[in-house]
């Protein structure tokens, strides 16, 4: 690759000196919507905090690239399409929509921000998209013709806002390129907003020097705009905080989004709270070389609460201005969706046959099944209701649920949904029900797929059931594999951590360049596909001993200031001496008897200095696990021992040291190591004499070990010292 091409340029000449305004266009949108109070003054607040870091319209060549993370199914789009509404306030003169990978979410962004932004009574817009046809010469000129405008009048005139809402795929971007390529684009302020900001625009060639396609062709479309912000906005933005500080797609600055007072997300459903979580048996995921012969018991269970939900739906009047809809999610194969298809439309059609002949010997059966699952949907969904109401009206919600395959089958394109034509629904597919789809009053998921290889963004991508659910959440369930529970579970701590260490770090007037990456993952899961991964990050293990076996390569200012640090922790607290029966004088220990308020050591603690990078990791990934504890325990406490405070205790180095003293039979010491709380921080000082395989003596050499419970601890990814510095 160029250098052009990797270095990410931003002379941030004007950008930081400029201040919005909120026009008539910000204004009239967050007036229509209906909004809380706090919500519209979330929206507002967020949406002025990414306009005020984009380039300032009244600039020529500054460019720069900002990150937008929000949940899943939270309302970024509503962000994005207020930011537009600002920046066409504030005389952008031209806004680049990258609009998913796929026709279906194109016209899905195309339509939501067309009636948002009120287009069609509004002729401070100009609109083209790209779904119906190509933009071409034509589209070019009528372009090319607003921009005429707004060079004659200097301000917003007649001229109008160009609004160009495309495919994020290589070849539409490589036309929009080519037919910019012509224009002379100097002084026009562009905002370029890439929607799910981690797909297929992020070079997964990196690692070999190269550019892959998609990647090569954005930054070819960047390079037509002398003067413009690039946005991404996503749930996962793993993928862009891992590549490389110098690509063209690291974000410098960023925002945080606030979800609106309804919405529900992996804190509701994973957080120790399962009422809504069942569990699909292994049992039940089909295998195609395998396959079943039946539809599973799982399925069927999720149908019968589906379908349920749809009666309730009914029974209210909501069939009229809402709606319900069950999404079914196996693997990407389409040979799985059409399996589980015509297993619904089975079920579906035996179900309305038994139904509607209560003779049948199968219906008694069948009404004590949807009985007992109206029994189990009782425990989440607190109207009063009895079975018999949403009995008479079971028939028609099974008879008018559309059931839809959402993938590729037989067609070019994947289907769009049309949402207003029927009240319920039934999706069966794979990608097609991915990242950027809103599947609308999503009640039921079955999910009867593995995890894969373990990128949790890609997971995370899938819970098309997060939302905007709070006024029907006792309605829904969501059926997942054993791995796939255990896998949300632990992407909802990750999802936090990520989050708030980042607002955190952004509150504090830092740049997103200088955030260090860091964050909870389990053992066998990835933040994102290794090919865009261009930072060393180290997978550090946050429970049991953290202990340092290299402290004494120091250099004499850092040995110093370390000795510093631990004599002023133990000239804070008063030790006493510490024994069992049996130990000797010198096994006896001073320890502070009382238990120790770890946010008194806190601070200390994040000064010591390693001249290993691997410890010095460790000790970052140590410190971020007891900052998160604080964060949910301010009063988190641990225990504190005091070794060799007097006579100090020698060891040879061959490189390393060990620290800890071994158990003493005789003498029933159980050895350094096992002093330690099964259930809370151990920390241990230690003062030692080091003598090196040169026989050079280096004396009083400063150790703090830090014991973590397996209860409290976790696996910790953290960007490698030596990275982060750079």
């Amino acid at each position: 690759m160029s250098d052009e091409s990797i270095i990410n340029v931003s002379s941030r000449e004007d950008s930081n000196n400029w201040s919005p305004i909120e026009g008539t266009h910000f204004s009239n949108l967050i007036n229509s919507l209906s909004l809380s109070d706090d919500e519209r003054d979330n929206l507002r607040r967020e949406t002025f905090s990414i306009m005020t870091n984009c380039v300032s319209p009244s600039g020529v060549t500054d460019r720069n690239t900002g990150l937008v993370i929000g949940y899943v199914q939270s309302g970024k789009t509503l962000s994005f399409t207020a930011l537009s509404a600002m920046a066409c306030d504030n005389e952008y003169q031209i806004i680049l929509l990258l609009a998913g990978t796929t026709n279906n979410l194109l016209d899905q962004s195309y339509r939501r921000i067309i009636k948002d932004l009120d287009v069609e009574n509004n002729r401070s817009w100009k609109v083209f998209s790209t779904d119906s046809r190509q933009y071409g010469e034509t589209e070019l000129r009528q372009t090319e013709t607003e921009l005429e405008k707004w060079q004659r009048t200097g301000s917003r005139n007649r001229a109008r806002t160009v609004l160009i809402i495309t495919m994020k795929q290589h070849q539409h971007l490589e036309n929009l390129a080519r037919l910019f390529s012509s224009l002379n684009l100097r002084n026009v302020p562009t905002l370029i907003i890439d929607d799910e900001g981690d797909q297929a625009g992020m070079n997964t060639r990196a690692q070999h020097d190269e550019e892959s396609t998609t990647y090569a062709r954005i930054t070819s479309l960047r390079e037509q705009f002398p003067h413009h912000t690039y946005l991404l906005y996503t749930a996962t933005p793993q993928a862009p905080l891992l590549i490389s500080r110098m690509d063209v797609l690291s974000p410098e600055f960023g925002e945080v989004l606030t979800p609106g007072n309804n919405y529900v997300g992996g804190q509701t459903f994973f957080d120790g709270n399962e009422e809504y979580i069942r569990l699909i048996p292994s049992t039940d995921v089909l295998d195609i070389e395998d396959p079943l012969d039946y539809p599973p018991e799982s399925l069927k269970e999720a149908l019968r609460f589906f379908y349920l939900g749809v009666a309730v739906g009914l029974h209210k009047g909501e069939y009229q201005h809402s709606n319900r809809s069950m999404m079914i999610h196996p693997a990407i194969g389409q040979n799985s969706h059409l399996v589980y298809f015509r297993w619904v439309n089975n079920l579906t059609q035996d179900w309305k046959d038994i139904l509607d002949d209560t003779q049948r010997h199968e219906y008694l059966g069948l009404i004590e099944e949807f009985r007992n699952t109206f029994a189990d949907l009782q425990s989440t969904y607190t109207e009063t209701l009895n079975f018999d109401e949403i009995l008479s009206l079971l028939y028609y919600a099974i008879a008018e649920t559309q059931i839809q395959e959402v993938n590729t089958r037989g067609r070019q394109r994947i289907p769009n949904i049309n949402w207003k034509n029927e009240y319920s629904w039934i999706l069966v597919g794979g990608i097609g029900l991915d990242r950027g789809f809103t599947v609308e009053g999503l009640t039921v998921s079955y999910m009867p797929r593995n995890v894969g290889i373990g990128n949790v963004d890609t997971l995370e991508q899938r819970a098309r059931f997060f939302g905007y659910k709070r006024s029907y959440l006792g309605l829904c369930r969501i059926f997942l594999t054993g791995p796939n529970i255990n896998a949300f579970t632990n992407y909802v701590e990750h999802e936090e951590t990520v989050r708030d260490s980042i607002k955190s770090h952004l509150q504090s007037g830092h740049s997103l360049t200088d955030w260090r990456r860091q964050w909870l993952l389990g053992e066998r899961l990835n933040p994102t596909r290794n090919s865009v991964v261009m930072l060393d990050m180290y997978q550090s293990r946050t429970f049991g001993w953290q202990t340092p076996r290299r402290p004494h390569i120091n250099n004499s200012a850092s040995l110093d200031e370390n000795r510093n640090i631990v004599s002023r922790i133990q000239n804070n607290f008063t030790f006493q001496e510490y024994r069992e029966p049996g130990w000797t004088d010198i096994q006896a220990i001073p320890r502070y008897n009382n238990a120790v308020p770890i946010i008194h050591l806190f601070e200390d603690l994040s000064l010591l200095k390693s001249a290993d990078i691997t410890e010095s990791t460790d000790h970052t990934a140590t410190l971020f696990l007891l900052g998160r504890l604080l964060q949910n325990n301010p009063d988190a406490t641990c225990r504190m021992y005091c070794f060799n405070r007097s006579n100090r205790s020698e060891r040879q180095s061959n490189g390393e040291i060990e620290i800890f003293q071994g158990r003493n039979v005789a003498t029933n010491y159980p050895g350094a190591r096992n002093l330690r709380d099964d259930d809370r921080v151990t920390i241990h000082i230690h003062a030692i004499t080091v003598t090196t395989r040169q026989n050079e003596t280096i004396l009083d050499v400063p150790v703090i070990a830090i014991h973590i419970p397996n209860e409290l601890g976790s696996r910790l990814w953290v960007e490698s010292d030596e990275d982060a510095v750079r």
